[in-house]
This record gives structure tokens, C-alpha cells and sequence, in this order.
């Protein structure tokens, strides 16, 4: 068996048209992302927000509100997460030289009568918006509470105080929210697919009614099962190998990505999305005694059209295909792939990593069962 799957990855490596397309292409398409989409990517990171604070004293004297005592409004603000919010206690006339050199978001103003100051509209202004309009609201009904109901008072307090009970923690891992992001994934999902045309090709390369080669070794008595297991493998092995080459190039060289914390993910979700490929190239190639170019042109439109439902030609498609009918999305491994890789490097989502990944192991496994049923019914007994 290692000597067919020997024989199988040679053949493979030296179709330089195999390769192309397969390794080569996915490069060029990256470097051609990496220039035209690469800055639009680093202008859409998340940024830290910075506010300055004043006082209502501070704006009354010249006196720096550090050396003041912090109010609650001042505490409510500095409670939030320092890397992306940032506040900066400053004078009234410091504030107002930092918002206009645009050093600043915004102003907020503490005292009994609380105001925001921004600058350009935009959605971090917004989000300094409704940290002050919360802080309102909450103001308000704490001061109901104590005229209407004083002893809960202490309850309330302690309810708004533990607000984290009520809502799930979602920790965004990644470095952009952006859609852009997608492409660079798509493209990632599209060359784990091009390993159904090395699954393809191999499953082509054993029958004896389709290839030379395969009626030698059906005439070899060479077992079946040898044929079909070195057939998955020698693809599954390139398929896979083509990927890591991507990645490294995508990684390193370019640094559209980051996968140093959690490289082992990646690989495991590339391998499962490559086993599913391979699996499905093997299903067309087992198809009916076609010509090998007919069968190329199956596996050509079948990538094709899952790469493009997975975002890579048009950012949205996939969204609304979720929308209209998420079945799609489920049996897609091009979308199955992308949201593995957003829910990993982007969102700590593990339970839609851990989905994406079930689906892929799973369909791959029928995939291949259908492909191992339908070469064993094969019967040369003509040729």
C-alpha cells in the first residue's frame, strides 16, 4: 500500500497544471489580497477609545481633577475595561484643546448634571453615548427606588451592581470585526477544497476502466482496499500540506493572520476540511466510466460554487444564504471552514467551532463510505 501511495504523490506532484491550481494559484490569489485588501483591514481594527473627565468643580477652577475626589460617576467609568476604553481626567480647558486637536472621542462631565461632549460623529462616539445614557437611566431609578421603596434600595444596588449574572460573556479574540476579514478565510476554505481534485484524480487513477495505471494494478491483483486507502491518503496527505504552505505564507510572510494561539485548531480544522474535499473528489471520480476532463469539470464547478456561497468572490452571500436557508451553510465545507476559522480567531466561540468541525468529520466520513461502496462493486471482468 505505502508503495502505491508513492506512486499516487509522485504522479500528483509532477501534473504541474495539478499544482498550479491547487498550491500556486491559492498564493498568487493571497498576495493579490494581501495589496488590495490589506490596509482596508488594518483602517477597520478595533480601536482603544479615549474620553477625558471633568469635573464639575474642575470646570470651575484650574485645579487638576486628579488631586480631587472621585465621584461615582468617574468610578462607573474607569470600571470599564481599560483596553478599549480609556479615561483621562483633565481640566475643562485641557479637555476642550484635546478634543479639538482630536487627542479625544469625547468629554464626559461629572457633577449633578452629567453631559457628553464629542467629536466627529462615529460608532465610538455612539458607544461613549450609551455609557453616559445607561449611567442615566440607572441614576434615575435608583433615586425612584429610594423615594417609593426605600428598603429595597440595597437590593437594587445589588442587582445593578451584578449586572454580568444576566447577560453571556463573549470574548472577541481577534484584531478585526470587519467583513473583510472573510475573504482571507474564503480563500483559506477554497484551498482546502482544491484537495477534491487530487481526491479526484487518485480515485481515477485506481479503476481499472478509467486509467492505465488502474487496470495494472487491478491485473496486479493488487488488493482493493490497498488501492482505495493509498488513493485517500496520498490526496488527503498534498491536500493537507498545500494548506500549511498557505497558512505559512499568509501567516509569515503577509501577516493577514495570526494563528500562534491557537495553531493546533487551525490544523485540526484544516485537516478535517481537507478530508471532507478529498472524500468528495473521490465520490465524483468513482461516477460512471466519464473522461477524467468531464469529471475535472464537476469538480471544478462544485469548488466553485461553495467557495462563492462561503464569501470568497462576494462578502454577504453567506449571511443570507444563513438567512434564507442555514441548511446550505450546514453541508457547504467552504462555509463550514470560514466559520470555524472565525469562531477560532476571531470569536471564542467554541461551540461553533466544535459544530463546524463535527459536520466536516461527519460528511467526510460519508463521503467516503459512498466512494469505498461504490469502487468495491466495480467488476473488470471485461477489460
Amino acid at each position: 500500500m505505502f508503495l502505491i501511495m508513492k506512486r499516487q504523490i509522485l504522479v500528483n506532484i509532477r501534473e504541474k497544471s495539478n499544482i498550479f491550481w491547487t498550491m500556486i494559484f491559492p498564493l498568487i490569489l493571497a498576495t493579490l489580497f494581501h495589496f488590495t485588501l490589506g490596509e482596508m483591514l488594518d483602517q477597520n481594527g478595533m480601536e482603544t477609545i479615549s474620553a477625558a473627565y471633568v469635573t464639575q468643580s474642575a470646570a470651575e477652577s484650574a485645579e487638576s481633577p486628579s488631586h480631587q475626589e472621585k465621584d461615582s460617576f468617574l468610578e462607573y467609568l474607569e470600571s470599564f475595561d481599560n483596553s478599549w476604553l480609556k479615561i483621562l481626567p483633565m481640566t475643562e480647558k485641557e479637555a476642550e484643546n484635546a478634543l479639538k486637536n482630536d487627542e479625544i472621542l469625547g468629554t464626559f462631565y461629572g457633577g449633578e448634571e452629567k453631559s457628553l461632549t464629542i467629536g466627529e460623529n462615529s460608532t465610538y462616539t455612539s458607544i461613549l453615548s450609551q455609557i453616559l445614557e445607561i449611567y442615566e437611566k440607572n441614576e434615575v431609578l435608583i433615586a425612584r427606588i429610594a423615594q417609593d421603596h426605600p428598603e429595597h434600595l440595597s437590593d437594587a444596588v445589588a442587582a445593578l451592581e451584578d449586572y454580568k449574572t444576566c447577560t453571556e460573556t463573549v470574548t472577541f479574540g481577534g484584531t478585526s470585526m470587519d467583513s473583510v476579514q472573510n475573504y482571507f478565510f474564503a480563500l483559506i476554505a477554497m484551498t482546502c477544497l482544491y484537495g477534491s481534485f487530487m481526491g479526484m484524480y487518485n480515485a481515477v487513477g485506481v479503476q481499472a476502466n478509467t486509467s492505465v495505471l488502474g487496470a495494472r494494478l487491478t491485473a496486479g491483483c493488487v488488493k482493493r482496499y490497498k488501492s482505495i486507502a493509498a488513493s485517500l491518503l496520498s490526496s488527503w496527505m498534498i491536500s493537507f500540506l498545500e494548506v500549511l504552505i498557505l497558512l505559512f505564507y499568509m501567516d509569515v510572510i503577509l501577516g493577514d493572520i495570526d494563528l500562534s494561539r491557537q495553531i493546533l485548531q487551525i490544523f485540526v480544522i484544516c485537516a478535517a476540511a481537507t478530508l471532507y474535499s478529498c472524500s468528495l473528489g473521490m465520490v465524483i471520480g468513482t461516477v460512471g466510466s466519464w473522461s477524467a476532463n468531464l469529471k475535472n469539470g464537476i469538480v471544478v464547478a462544485v469548488s466553485m460554487a461553495c467557495s462563492f456561497a462561503a464569501d470568497l468572490m462576494l462578502s454577504g452571500v453567506k449571511g443570507a444564504i444563513e438567512t434564507y436557508a442555514p441548511v446550505i451553510n450546514r453541508i457547504n465545507p467552504g462555509a463550514l471552514t470560514t466559520d470555524a476559522f472565525y469562531s477560532v480567531l476571531v470569536y471564542n466561540d467554541t461551540e461553533k467551532y466544535f459544530r463546524s468541525l463535527i459536520l466536516l468529520t461527519v460528511f467526510a466520513l460519508l463521503l467516503l463510505t459512498a466512494a469505498v461502496l461504490s469502487m468495491r462493486r466495480m467488476r473488470y471482468e471485461s477489460i
